[in-house]
């Protein structure tokens, strides 16, 4: 099963590729500082145009977005909730199965506890944890791509039922 998971934000993370294998993954800005959510939904959908015809994929897995009552400002919670929307519709008009987790179960799956205290602290343990399973490099602090490959791992083991292929540890791999 081919997986495409989304972690939206401001800067979007993404984590594509096979169901146990690691997958390619990076992030997206997808407006600058000042720009309206408006933007953010258009590059949005060009991100996922492209990498869509690129690519077929079984699965869209996104996180699902916040509750409006939780987020800092109302322009977060419109981009959240717009750029949902787009992918949502970019992986229903390519008749991709979607999945919209909670983070927090997400983090439960990924980290064996739904937060660390502060989301400073659970942020580092995401790109900790992500890091020692080597779905990103080492010397990686980008916590957007991070997030994505937790979904990916979750997406694949709770919806593709695919455990990993590789097991690494400390940076290498183990022969299991």
């Amino acid at each position: 099963m081919r997986i495409a998971a989304l972690d939206i934000a401001t800067v979007c993370g993404f984590a594509f590729g096979d169901a146990g294998a690691i997958p390619q993954s990076g992030s997206v800005r997808l407006k600058r500082p000042g720009e309206p959510p408006e933007i953010a939904a258009f590059n949005m959908r060009a991100f996922l145009r492209d990498r869509f015809t690129l690519e077929r994929f079984d699965m869209l897995a996104i996180e699902h977005f916040l509750n409006p009552a939780a987020q800092k400002s109302a322009d977060a919670v419109i981009l959240q909730i717009m750029c949902f929307g787009v992918a949502v519709a970019e992986g229903m008009a390519r008749g991709m199965r979607i999945e919209a987790p909670y983070p927090s179960t997400v983090r439960k799956h990924f980290l064996g506890r739904a937060n660390m205290g502060e989301r400073k602290e659970t942020k580092a343990a995401v790109l900790n944890r992500a890091k020692a399973l080597g779905y990103v490099p080492r010397d990686c602090c980008d916590d957007n791509r991070a997030d994505a490959c937790a979904l990916f791992d979750y997406a694949a083991a709770t919806y593709a039922r695919v455990p990993p292929r590789d097991l690494v540890f400390f940076g290498e791999a183990a022969n299991v």
